[in-house]
């Protein structure tokens, strides 16, 4: 029997209590034995244990039997993300803030981010800037929302337009290079260090795309759908899928407002041949 899936504003609400209790309240106030490396430069704050603690207990008594999936829990124990794959209990994905090296050093571009996988798909996502009070959120068949409005992103707009982030540390240098010959191809170019916040930028028109490699379930799988849901289309450069169990792949992810923007960036931006 399918587990009951709980609906999108009482998981919403219950996000918004949390991230404000935990993440918020705690913001531009850290001392200094509260900021800490997980690796070189891979921050952890107390926030980020404290949220992700407080939502495992929260998400855990709206969906008895579910499986916690956080990103400081996997960062102790890898073999958690096993659990997205067996597909055998309802699993939460959790990010307690999505920009800790934002929120670490008090510069408000931070979100919470979570999803819910059912038999290894995500049926449901949040994304939430308690900076700001914004979340969007979207069930799979049910469309995306921001704010409490529908979003549908409809017409793409021409190459000349479209604004968008590129994460090219670690990339390789072919790739870097023949996007930097061909920037003048497209718009303005500005990253938030926050997938969840390039997210919702996508969903309200100012952003139209985002170029990944690390593709942790924790930074996309909310996101993916909300974008989905909007009419979005996202897959790596060689033409394959999004998967939330593959976090690093030698063909790096975009992510678009439209199949069209994709192709588009895909061959004039990054300039790739038609061969897919």
């Amino acid at each position: 029997m399918a587990p009951k899936i709980p609906a999108l504003d009482v998981v919403a609400n219950a996000i918004q209590e949390v991230s404000r209790a935990e993440a918020l309240s705690r913001f531009q106030s850290l001392a200094a034995h509260e900021i800490s490396e997980k690796s070189p430069g891979d921050l952890v704050t107390i926030a980020d244990l404290e949220t992700e603690r407080a939502l495992e207990r929260v998400l855990g008594a709206l969906l008895p039997g579910s499986v916690m999936v956080g990103e400081e829990a996997v960062a102790e124990n890898p073999a958690l993300l096993d659990a997205l794959a067996a597909g055998e209990a309802p699993c939460w994905i959790i990010d307690p803030i999505d920009g800790t090296i934002n929120y670490a050093h008090g510069v408000p571009l931070f979100a919470t981010m979570v999803a819910l996988v059912v038999g290894g798909e995500v049926v449901a996502g949040w994304v939430y800037d308690p900076v700001h009070d914004v979340m969007a959120m979207a069930e799979k068949g049910g469309g995306a929302y921001l704010s409490g409005q529908r979003v549908d992103l409809g017409e793409e707009p021409e190459l000349g337009r479209l604004s968008g982030c590129l994460h090219l540390s670690g990339y390789d240098k072919e790739l870097a290079a023949t996007a930097a010959r061909n920037f003048d191809n497209v718009g303005p170019l500005l990253v938030l260090h926050s997938a969840g916040l390039e997210y919702q930028q996508m969903l309200n028109g100012r952003l139209h795309y985002a170029l990944y490699l690390r593709t942790n379930p924790w930074d996309h799988a909310p996101g993916q759908l909300l974008l989905a849901e909007a009419g979005g289309f996202t897959a790596r450069l060689d033409g394959s899928a999004y998967d939330i169990n593959v976090i690093m792949h030698t063909s790096p992810m975009v992510a678009a407002v439209g199949e069209a923007s994709w192709q588009a960036l895909r061959k004039y931006l990054f300039g790739m041949k038609d061969d897919i």
